[in-house]
């Protein structure tokens, strides 16, 4: 299998700088501005304990004016409730002059001339809630979510280390592209291109097959996402449209490459869809390529391009979802012990947080070549945080309500083959579990 994708630099650009939201649009540019979908701004309750959320913000090392915010609120709500009613008596004022007869000329003039001192003082709010919505709302869209409890504060939490099963024979602690192209397994030109080959080809599909399986035995329903996807959906998700740290950004276009394995595709789908409550919890899954954007030079580690399985979980309420969290971790464990490399599983800390998350538990591997542990999976609680922003629901006998999201990535395959690499440098050792899922 050869995994390439060259020129990536003409393709991928931050070449635009948006001069708003993708997602809120501000009500002076509504008229020639199609818009997507309107997010549920939850001020109210989120500036209820301000100092809690000054303190999630610090944590997270964000730069947000809350006091400015906050301040303004009230006067947001205020001048978009003087327009809902405004909006409402212009209506009514259309209305009857539909109705009334054209030689009642008296009663015509009157409710024409109230209609015009309502249009003007509707012209005026729109120039004045416009101000407001881009120094409250827009701004307010990099809240992060709540924090969860159990999140640490400071440094990662180990949940749980497992010794590897499989004997090390690498005392040099050769690095996997050394002995990756040694064994005629691995060439890297570069983190933009890479070819994996032979005998790892066959292990990386089979990596796929396995956790696969294991998801289908539990009853998820796989999906084929988009490997490309909106800026309003980036930013529904929580992310900077204009930070390349975050997505590969397409030069002059409105469109972000995330791959189809990604929380993002599957958001992408569910945008302003409402789920019966009797089909929840909703177990999806994809497999396909993740995108990530070029950080660090440790070879497949920080590859521009992998293969990755991603999971979506929708629940009814923060409770029924964090049990869902559970269970997936305890299938996480158990695959990874199956494959018997040392890994340990762990809360990340506050400040490794994306600001959708609420709580994040990590899947690491030991590399020998690092001598430190790398993430190869993940897990996520984000409550509703994304299902306001994209008004995802789901709808019981009397009700619509937002969803609650658990989703994660199962495995990245360039960090658990370049750690399966790592572990002999005579030769490429595959896990029974794997090898009963190659395809020879």
């Amino acid at each position: 299998m050869i995994k390439k994708l060259s020129s990536i630099n003409s393709l991928l650009k931050v070449t635009k700088k948006y001069s708003t939201s993708k997602l809120y649009i501000p009500y002076n540019q509504t008229s020639d501005t199609y818009v997507v979908v309107e997010p549920y701004i939850d001020l109210d309750n989120r500036l209820k304990n301000i100092n809690i959320l000054k303190d999630n913000i610090t944590l997270r090392g964000l730069n947000i004016d809350i006091d400015k915010i906050c301040d303004n609120w009230s006067s947001f709500i205020s001048l978009r409730d003087e327009i809902v009613c405004l909006n409402v008596e212009k209506q009514k004022l259309a209305e009857q002059l539909k109705k009334i007869k054209k030689d009642n000329t008296n009663e015509i003039h009157g409710l024409r001339e109230t209609r015009s001192k309502l249009m003007t003082r509707l012209k005026s709010l729109r120039d004045d809630i416009s101000t407001l919505e881009a120094e409250v709302v827009i701004p307010s869209l990099s809240i992060p979510n709540i924090l969860h409890p159990e999140c640490p504060l400071s440094e990662s939490k180990i949940l749980f280390q497992h010794l590897g099963k499989i004997k090390i024979d690498n005392k040099e602690c050769v690095d996997h592209l050394k002995i990756g192209s040694a064994l005629e397994c691995l060439d890297f030109i570069n983190p933009v291109m890479v070819y994996i080959k032979n005998k790892a080809s066959l292990c990386e599909q089979a990596i796929l097959a396995y956790f696969n399986e294991s998801l289908e035995k539990s009853d998820f329903i796989p999906f084929c996402n988009s490997d490309l996807i909106k800026s309003v959906i980036v930013e529904g998700c929580g992310a900077d449209v204009n930070n390349a740290d975050q997505t590969f950004i397409l030069s002059d276009k409105n469109l972000h490459l995330v791959g189809g394995a990604s929380l993002q595709s599957f958001c992408a789908f569910l945008t302003k869809v409402s789920v019966g409550g009797n089909k929840l919890p909703m177990r999806l899954y994809s497999t396909g390529r993740l995108y990530k954007p070029y950080i660090k030079n440790i070879g497949l580690f920080s590859a521009v391009q992998t293969n990755a399985v991603e999971i979506f979980i929708g629940s009814t309420d923060e409770q029924k979802s964090r049990d869902q969290f559970d269970k997936m971790l305890a299938v996480y464990r158990q695959l990874y012990e199956n494959i018997g490399l040392d890994y340990r599983i762990v809360y990340s800390p506050v400040s490794k947080l994306e600001n959708w998350e609420s709580l994040r538990a990590q899947v690491e591997l030991y590399s020998v070549s690092c001598r430190d542990y790398i993430a190869v999976a993940s897990l996520s609680l984000s409550g509703d945080f994304i299902s306001k922003r994209l008004r995802i629901y789901w709808s019981g006998k009397d009700k619509h309500n937002f969803l609650n999201i658990v989703n994660g990535k199962m495995v990245d395959t360039n960090v658990l083959l370049g750690c399966l690499l790592e572990q002999n440098v005579n030769e490429f050792t595959v896990p029974d579990c794997l090898k009963n899922c190659m395809i020879v």
